[in-house]
């Protein structure tokens, strides 16, 4: 009996609107950014490297995963997790890297939900530019294939940007916009639980609608306006891929590929709130909006523009993408961390307080 149910399960999920690919793959990991179509942006001459300190630092940190308070050094946390790379960088010196035994000089690591920031920035970029008037602008102006209905006549950027869209959640929604062959298909699919701006609800649509929103105000790929008003005036390093749909749309939810040094210049960007040397990347009443807290129109305390929001005592905010990745900016202290994990046992990712560990290093720097 178990055999026949199993069996009428797969039929059901196979003549779905499931992708097939998500049946065999199953959840994201690091090896979809080989899996899947990308964009890639390369670096050029112009590149900007961090200082590197002269002077030896340790740094004590307790990760309570014990539930004992056990302080040990930065490099057996590391090792005690799956920590791919970490990096400290105060005043522009990166002052400790950790890399995991047997990665390849400055590795590309996926980073996941990293990039709905990204794509949070390329938004205030583009409204500093004219091409969107500003984050109040209704959505149907660009998403005309929208089903009708008052919730989707009401909805506006920032419904996306903070996550309070009132779209229906579903499973099968995110598997089509991660496995699938294309991604404008989902659009008109899409239903309302809830008025926009009524209640938080964190979906990977919202971010990858504003990715198509972006797309058709430039009349550019966002990896391509990314490429032009990002990646170029922060000075990469090293190649950045972008996974896309099998008809070359992005994934704008999730799926840059970047290095670890690379990730904490889009961090030194916000640290300076949104200049780059003698230039201006984006508006500081941009950096404003993005980092101050809003508990209105279904907003929670500590998410705002698709930011993680931190503690008032220390004014500091976060990227945060799937497996625990982190950019942590924390401008009283001119600090960046990054830190890049592999999937880890769900218990020990779950124990581990990467927030805490951040602000312990804060407080001996």
């Amino acid at each position: 009996m178990k055999r026949i149910l199993t069996s009428i399960l797969l039929l059901s999920l196979l003549f779905s609107c499931v992708p097939i690919q998500s049946l065999f793959l199953g959840r994201p990991d690091k090896k979809d950014a080989a899996r899947f179509k990308s964009t890639v942006t390369s670096s050029n001459n112009n590149c900007f490297e961090f200082e590197l300190s002269q002077k030896p630092i340790e740094l004590m940190v307790n990760d309570w995963t014990s539930d004992l308070p056990d302080f040990g050094g930065l490099e057996s946390l590391c090792m005690n997790h799956k920590v791919r790379e970490l990096l400290v960088i105060q005043n522009d010196s990166l002052i400790y890297m950790y890399r995991k035994s047997g990665l390849a000089d400055q590795p590309s690591h996926s980073s996941y939900s990293i990039s709905k920031s990204v794509v949070s920035c390329l938004i205030g970029i583009a409204i500093d530019e004219g091409y969107l008037e500003d984050e109040k602008t209704l959505v149907s102006k660009y998403l005309p294939e929208l089903a009708q209905s008052s919730s989707a006549d009401s909805l506006q950027i920032v419904h996306l940007l903070n996550h309070t869209s009132g779209i229906e959640n579903s499973l099968q929604m995110d598997a089509r916009l991660y496995y699938g062959r294309d991604i404008l298909k989902v659009i008109p699919s899409i239903r309302f639980n809830n008025h926009p701006g009524a209640k938080q609800s964190y979906l990977n649509i919202n971010t990858q609608l504003l990715g198509v929103i972006l797309a058709r105000a430039t009349g550019k790929s966002i990896s391509k306006y990314a490429e032009e008003k990002l990646w170029a005036p922060i000075q990469i390093c090293n190649d950045v891929k972008w996974s896309t749909d099998r008809l070359g749309v992005e994934k704008a939810f999730c799926c840059i590929s970047a290095s670890s040094l690379d990730y904490a210049k889009f961090g030194r960007l916000y640290l300076n709130k949104g200049t780059w040397g003698d230039k201006r990347i984006f508006s500081e009443s941009w950096y404003e909006k993005s980092i101050s807290r809003d508990t209105l129109n279904g907003s929670s305390f500590n998410f705002n523009y698709s930011w993680h929001i931190g503690l008032e005592a220390y004014g500091d905010f976060m990227a945060i993408g799937l497996y625990k990745q982190h950019i942590y900016i924390h401008p009283k202290k001119k600090l960046i961390i990054v830190a890049l994990n592999d999937k880890e046992n769900k218990l020990s990712a779950e124990r581990v307080n990467w927030w805490y560990v951040f602000r312990q290093i804060s407080d001996q720097l």
